[in-house]
């Protein structure tokens, strides 16, 4: 049965709507306790899970989708737990399960994950734990994208991941101002590099999937600036079975900037 499934960025935010039979809400990189990274810094900025929890809400409230789906790095510090992982990553899964049930993908910093799920009284609805290898949901492949994926993702039209956080640098034509902005990367399957790594995969050039690299929703993180001249991106998927001259890079309002290939050493942003 021949399906059509139509990706939907929300607007400004690093979100995406995933329809087909299912309305699927996205969201990639929290890493929930950043800040303890930025204390050992000596940078206190307290901590900041309340305004993610409430603008992945508003995302939540906009899309009204059938399930949401965490891609990955869910929580940010490893190896260990903190004692505010065991209050705060508990409390935000709990608080946006009462809208939808919720798959999360586990991502690099997801090792104990499984730990820090909310009690079932607190919770509507179920969070369900699925491998780093990805999972197909609705005829869509989701992995975080630090591991290699299971080869049935391949057999999606799309693949979605995180884990680079990509970014773009812009850079004034009036001054030596610079900024990272967050953006989205599309991208198509390297089809000989995929099926070097599967070779059972039945695929052919014509039908390759399509990747998006999803922008992170946790502002604090760093991320990959992919018009840089030297860049190392990060993850099999990304740096091993991707076409580079296809990437395609879009700013979280829309506006589509330019591929890579095009962009490389400085993006003028005309301010």
């Amino acid at each position: 049965m021949e399906t059509t499934i139509a990706l939907k960025p929300l607007i400004d935010e690093p979100a995406l709507v995933v329809e087909n039979e299912h309305k699927a809400l996205v969201i990639a990189d929290l890493h929930l306790g950043i800040e303890a990274e930025f204390r050992e810094k000596g940078i206190n900025i307290g901590s900041q899970m309340e305004k993610l929890l409430e603008r992945a809400i508003t995302c939540v409230k906009a899309a009204e989708p059938d399930v949401i789906i965490l891609l990955g790095d869910v929580k940010h510090t490893v190896p260990q737990i903190l004692f505010t992982d065991r209050r705060e990553v508990p409390f935000f899964l709990a608080e946006l399960a009462a809208y939808a049930p919720i798959y999360l993908v586990k991502g690099n910093h997801d090792g104990d994950i499984n730990r820090l799920l909310p009690e079932a009284p607190e919770q509507k609805h179920e969070v369900y734990i699925k491998s780093t290898q990805g999972f197909l949901f609705d005829h869509v492949g989701y992995t975080h994208g630090h591991a290699w994926p299971s080869y049935e993702l391949f057999s999606a039209p799309y693949i979605l991941i995180g884990h680079n956080h990509p970014r773009i640098r812009l850079v004034s034509s009036n001054s030596q101002y610079t900024r990272m902005k967050p953006v989205w990367i599309r991208a198509h399957c390297d089809y000989e590099a995929v099926k070097k790594r599967y070779p059972e995969i039945k695929m052919s050039e014509r039908n390759a999937a399509r990747v998006i690299i999803m922008p992170a929703f946790n502002e604090l993180c760093g991320g990959v600036a992919f018009n840089a001249a030297k860049r190392e991106l990060l993850g099999p998927i990304a740096s091993k079975l991707l076409r580079l001259a296809s990437m395609e890079v879009y700013l979280l309002d829309g506006t589509y900037i330019g591929k890579v290939g095009d962009l490389e050493g400085q993006c003028d942003a005309h301010t």
